[in-house]
């Protein structure tokens, strides 16, 4: 199983014991708060991949334009160093060419919130 079917899986183990009547309301809660996180980690999870070969290719002429190789996604927590320092340097820099690399650069990030936000917005 992947790791969203996984998660789908509690999901849906959650979502039976609320449907049950739980013994309280606030377990009840709990338990409905369980499920909506299981849904969007799932919608999130089906998404990675997609989102993360999208990021590659619309960082990668920025990348080239300063002479740094392609990203690799396999720990998004590099990525986001990899990412802020970039930008700390094109606002170092300062010039006309750096300005416009931090515009794209900001571009890209907007719009991949974009697509996350969409991806998760598939949550079922």
């Amino acid at each position: 199983m992947s790791t969203a079917e996984v998660v789908r899986a509690v999901g849906g183990a959650l979502e039976g014991v609320a449907e049950g009547g739980a013994e309280d309301a606030y377990r009840r809660g709990q338990v409905l708060s369980a499920l909506s996180v299981c849904r969007l980690l799932a919608a999130e999870e089906a998404g990675r991949e997609e989102l993360s070969a999208w990021l590659v290719e619309a960082t990668a002429p920025v990348l080239a334009g300063r002479g740094q190789e392609a990203l690799a996604v396999t720990r998004a927590d590099a990525v986001g160093e990899r990412l802020s320092t970039l930008m700390d340097e094109l606002r170092a820099a300062g010039d006309e060419d750096a300005r416009r690399a931090l515009r794209e650069l900001r571009r890209v990030l907007h719009e991949l919130c974009d697509r996350e936000i969409a991806a998760l917005a598939t949550a079922a």
